[in-house]
């Protein structure tokens, strides 16, 4: 399994239309091999969203495309912005330290 983060940013006056935004459909729909495994809200001067994924690994490319276009869908909101992260369980970043 792959899976991939979103952190979307925005500021806190711009909730409503962000909220307008998902609920018009102007953020498009993920294919059915993306899962949306959590969602965390942190409230400060700026509302940050923790977006988690999951996805088969042969979908991984077709995935991150995916998502990266649903989050375009906000790029009309002033302020707004996202990063997406491909995360690495422990065991699979072992080896990248020379640990099996």
């Amino acid at each position: 399994m792959a899976f991939y983060m979103v952190t979307f940013k925005y500021p806190a006056i711009k909730s409503k239309e962000v909220g307008e935004a998902f609920l018009s459909g102007k953020a498009p729909k993920l294919p059915e091999y993306v899962k949306q495994e959590k969602v965390f809200i942190v409230l400060d001067e700026e509302v940050k969203n923790y977006v988690i994924y999951e996805v088969e690994d042969e979908k991984s490319h077709e995935a991150l495309k995916a998502i990266a276009n649903r989050f375009t869908g906000y790029f009309s909101i002033e302020g707004s912005k996202f990063k997406i992260e491909h995360l690495l369980t422990t065991r699979e970043a072992l080896p990248l330290i020379g640990l099996d």
